[in-house]
């Protein structure tokens, strides 16, 4: 674009190439431009490309050091560039080497094309000699997608369609009807056009697909009259294009409304919004206002004495920013960052609205609306048609700064905007855009919902509701969203913060507290953290039911009143994260009980899809499994998750610029050539997360203990894979009743791999593991040790699929009534966990225990509980022994040293063969460890060996072993290679876990086992081929 040098002079100008401008404004901003010089030419391009407003045409430019590079995957656009990739892979980074690398960057150099994947440890940075280079294969992909976007309509050919021909608009305005949608997000003024005015309304913009310009016979920038449910209470507004062709909204006749504006056009069941252009357009818009008269509506911020000024003048600030069109009846959304209010040094100073990120909201009503006395005077001279009536343009009017008078009044009570509120207006403490349905949301959405239905007041409804789950499991967070998408305040307390010295003076915070949400209505009162007020060891001692309970009644029925009073109720709602803890005086208070569980798996991938949404994360994260990972992690724990893993990240940066010797990149250098987050960030992350949250109990995870590392076992393997694969592979077979088969009891001689077989069954069906030694859940309190059965089965199900691991299971499942049980606590846990078990086998669909599985394992079933083997608990019995034959023992040492650096001579089916059929697994382990121990030491001597000839040789200069392995070694020199000798003195050496005779013991048992289940199965047979008895009197007759 020429310029003029003494507008040159005047102004700081950067030039850039194409491609950077659509990286940083977009690539509506070029298009845009394109039209301007088309239809106006060069000399009025430079007056519009001003309109364009401070956002279009502004950029910073600010000096950084670019980072080095360590690793970059590069996607080859077409075969010729994979081709040179697989030649050499050296010539990439002279390729590069004048190149900024951006990810997601695509690159051309003549006929090579290729497209950045994946950078590290930054997402731009420069490639030197010492970056590692990857390259794939994307020509494939880029040619599909190339098909398919000539399939398409181009975005060259939209103008040309919505350019209408004027002589064939409608003379008739008639309604067109839109499905409305509510935005969640402000559209970018940049990407409007043409561009809006600095001062135009952006809460009375609507905006549609391009192809519906058409239908309605408007351009992009109008001005229509927008209406729901009723054509009357229409209301001017311009209305803009947008261009979405790959979203599948966009075959679909919809309008993108602002949250309060689709408030403000009144209730409609139907969501159908109609547009109505003006046969005569209107270039001011609709008729000025001369005054206006603006009610608070009563909520926590506007009720707050330390922020009604600093709300006032961010009204005022909020009508002088831009010119605003209200209609009477509209409410009026007013941000503020409350920290910054608070901490000004004076209520003299003005206020400033602007200093960060708004973190409340208030809301004005406009309670009426008068005409401009000199604009009527005027429009008396004008046509007597009754085209420009004021009517004409709607309810709305324009508010001037200057010329309307605002007129404060009182306080009234109403609903305010629902939706995404938070999300709209960019709150430092907004709430997630995508929310997890979960039932404890359902339920608490549908009490709300019908407190605020209008027969309610008649019928005297009420929401008085107790919620409780985990700690940090979102419970407040859930209300909030209730309250946002609902559209009714949320006044906030914890009860911890109210609890005083005695209780008199927490009854009167307490009333006080209640007193003031009564005042708020429509409202919910969030009462966190309530076994603060009362708890149940209390009752216990003093025999008394706790004063507070009366209280917190007597609060609740009056707030009740205010039903009455405003025409709007006033719920409480109650979160506690022990509600075994409260007493029943306190539970009464509350009509509904609800629970939150820990989140599913679909949840936990909403979860981390929300903490992730704003920062950049690498391709090689999959989110998916990162929530199958999560499993029993709460919302706190995710989000501590997501914390760890930018901290994570940062220190992974700053080894690598410390391994690249770039000393002088600052945090900024950092923040301006972006963090992406990484698989290894957030595994590193997940392992910390687990050992933080693991308890004496432990924390369910998926082990990584593949078929590979078992060896032998091949009968049980199919027999337990059944059990549990089955059901979760074809649920449909268990859909008419059939119960599904969840315990399997697994015994044997130790060392056998019981628990490496439980281990591999759950990673092979990415399972999550939950190992519980029996002695872990003892405990010296009464009543403990059954809680930690109960704790050990809730902690599975929110995991869930699970499977818990129940280690020596006869040292707490023990038979019951034996002597030498003080006080009968193993009696009581082994009637619990049978408890716990019925529970698992009657659970239906839906109970949250269909997809958790037990395994127990025990080297003596003969000391269990006979109850613990019946039918729907431990019925399936396998038995796992030693290996019978030399080819089940070559499979166990193939196992343990398939990470082994074997000598090529060594033949591992001439060690088995000299092993005796006594040995179990834990054997076979403890022979390879001593295997390689022996070919270590063997290389060691060697090397010592190899020092003392050296130091014979050159007795001036004697080294020692360490000398040589770090200036003298080659690579051949330290390799450890485990040979036939290092078995053989191995197993000289050995001494069996288990004797014969113990081996002889435990087939004893077997036998035992096996025969009294075929004997139980026998006589079940028996008894139903046995004809029925006659209980009665007299003979049966033939």
């Amino acid at each position: 674009m020429p310029l003029d040098q003494n507008d040159a002079k005047s102004k700081t100008i950067v030039y850039a190439n194409a491609e950077l401008l659509k990286d940083i404004y977009g690539p509506d901003a070029l298009t845009r431009l394109d039209e301007e010089d088309k239809e106006e030419g060069e000399q009025e391009e430079e007056e519009d490309y001003e309109d364009l407003g401070e956002e279009s045409r502004l950029c910073l430019v600010k000096a950084v050091q670019l980072i080095e590079l360590d690793e970059v995957i590069l996607g080859a656009s077409n075969p010729a560039s994979y081709e040179f990739t697989s030649q050499d892979e050296s010539a990439l980074a002279p390729l590069f080497s004048s190149q900024i690398v951006r990810s997601a960057g695509r690159y051309r150099f003549d006929h090579l094309a290729f497209q950045v994947m994946m950078t590290s440890p930054v997402l731009q940075g420069y490639i030197t000699e010492r970056t590692k280079i990857m390259a794939v294969d994307l020509s494939s992909a880029t040619e599909a997608n190339a098909n398919e976007t000539n399939a398409q309509t181009t975005v060259a050919e939209i103008p040309n369609f919505s350019m209408l021909n004027i002589q064939n608009m409608p003379h008739t305005a008639e309604p067109q009807e839109f499905d409305a949608q509510v935005l969640p997000r402000p559209w970018p003024t940049s990407r409007l056009f043409p561009a809006p005015n600095k001062d135009d309304d952006d809460e009375s913009r609507v905006f549609v697909h391009v192809k519906d310009l058409a239908r309605c016979g408007v351009f992009s920038g109008d001005w229509v009259l927008v209406s729901a449910s009723d054509p009357k209470k229409s209301r001017l507004c311009r209305v803009y294009a947008i261009v979405d062709n790959d979203s599948e909204d966009a075959k679909k006749s919809i309008v993108y409304i602002p949250p309060v504006l689709y408030y403000n056009l009144g209730s409609n069941p139907t969501g159908k919004v109609f547009l109505t252009h003006l046969t005569v357009p209107s270039p001011d818009g609709p008729p000025l206002a001369g005054a206006v008269s603006i009610a608070r509506i009563a909520s926590p911020s506007s009720m707050d004495k330390h922020l009604q000024a600093p709300f006032l003048e961010a009204l005022k600030q909020w009508f002088e920013d831009k010119q605003r069109i209200v209609c009477e009846g509209d409410v009026i959304a007013v941000c503020l960052d409350e920290e910054s209010t608070r901490l000004r040094p004076s209520e003299d100073e003005p206020t400033n609205t602007t200093m960060g990120r708004p973190t409340t909201v208030a809301y004005f009503k406009v309670s009426s609306l008068e005409e401009d006395e000199e604009q009527e005077k005027g429009k008396e001279k004008e046509d007597q048609t009754g085209v420009m009536h004021p009517g004409y343009y709607g309810r709305g009017r324009r508010i001037s700064p200057s010329r309307t008078k605002m007129i404060q009044t009182g306080v009234e009570h109403l609903l305010v905007p629902g939706g995404s509120i938070s999300q709209y207006y960019n709150f430092a403490n907004k709430l997630p855009l995508k929310r997890t349905r979960s039932k404890a949301f359902e339920d608490i959405y549908e009490l709300v919902s019908s407190s605020l239905h209008p027969l309610g007041l008649d019928v005297e409804l009420s929401c008085n509701a107790l919620l409780h789950g985990p700690r940090g499991g979102g419970k407040a967070t859930l209300v909030r969203e209730v309250a946002e998408v609902i559209g009714v305040h949320l006044f906030e307390f914890m009860a911890y913060d109210i609890v005083s010295e005695t209780d008199a003076k927490t009854e009167v915070y307490l009333r006080a507290k209640f007193e003031k949400a009564a005042a708020l209505s429509p409202c919910i009162v969030l009462l966190r953290g309530i076994e603060g007020l009362a708890k149940k060891s209390a009752v216990v001692e003093t025999g008394q039911e706790p004063l507070l309970a009366t209280v917190l009644q007597e609060c609740i029925h009056d707030v009740n009143a205010a039903h009455k009073t405003s025409g709007y109720p006033v719920m409480v709602i109650a979160t506690t994260s022990d509600i075994d803890s409260l007493p029943s005086s306190i539970l009464g208070c509350f009509r509904h009980e609800v629970a939150i569980e820990a989140p599913d798996e679909k949840a936990r991938y909403q979860i981390l899809e929300n903490l992730t949404y704003e920062c950049p994360i690498a391709p090689d994260v999959s989110l998916k499994s990162l929530a199958t990972q999560t499993a029993a992690l709460v919302s706190k724990d995710l989000v501590d998750l997501v914390g760890r893993t930018g901290v994570l990240a940062l220190q992974r940066i700053r080894k690598v610029i410390e391994t690249n010797q770039q000393q002088h990149v600052s945090t900024d250098d950092l923040r301006e050539a972006g963090i992406a987050l990484t698989a290894a960030d957030f595994d590193a992350a997940l392992n910390e997360a687990r050992a933080s949250y693991s308890d004496s109990i432990g924390a369910p995870k998926i082990p990584n203990v593949t078929w590979d590392d078992v060896g032998g076992l091949a009968n049980v393997k199919d027999d337990i894979l059944d059990t549990i694969q089955l059901p979760l592979e074809h649920p449909e077979l268990f859909g008419s009743g059939l119960k599904k088969r969840s315990g399997i009891l697994l015994y044997g001689p130790p060392g056998t791999g019981k628990t490496l077989l439980a281990k591999a069954i759950a990673t092979s069906c990415s399972l999550n593991f939950f190992s519980v030694k029996g002695p872990e859940l003892l405990n010296m309190y009464i009543g403990e040790s059954e809680a930690n059965v109960r704790r050990v089965f809730q902690r599975a199900r929110d995991a869930k699929p699970c499977v818990i691991f129940f280690d020596e299971l006869d040292s707490v499942a023990p038979k019951r009534g034996e002597k030498g049980d003080s006080g009968g606590v193993m009696d009581r846990i082994v009637s619990q966990l049978l408890a716990e078990l019925d529970g698992m086998s009657e659970g239906g669909e839906g109970s949250g225990v269909g997809d958790v599985f037990v395994i127990g394992a025990t080297n003596r079933p003969d000391l269990l509980d006979p109850a613990l083997l019946r039918p729907g608990r431990f019925d399936k019995l396998l038995y796992l022994g030693v290996s019978q034959d030399h080819e089940s023992q070559l499979r166990i040492i193939q196992a343990l040293t398939r990470k082994f650096r074997l000598h090529p001579d060594l033949d591992l089916a001439r060690v088995a063969e000299r092993c005796p059929f006594h040995y179990t697994g834990a054997d076979f382990y403890a022979l390879c460890s001593d295997a390689m121990l022996k070919a270590m030491t063997r290389v060691a001597n060697s090397i010592e060996d190899r020092v003392q000839v050296m130091n014979k040789e050159n007795p001036e200069k004697p080294i020692t072993a360490q000398y040589f392995l770090s200036h003298l070694a080659t690579p051949e020199d330290i390799v450890v290679q485990v040979e036939e000798i290092d078995f053989i003195k191995a197993l000289d050496e050995l001494v069996p876990s288990v004797s014969a005779t113990e081996l002889a013991h435990y087939t004893k048992v077997r036998e035992k086992f096996e025969q009294n289940n075929d004997d139980g199965k026998q006589e079940e047979q028996e008894e139903g081929l046995k004809p029925k008895k006659d209980k009665g009197k007299g003979k049966q007759r033939a």
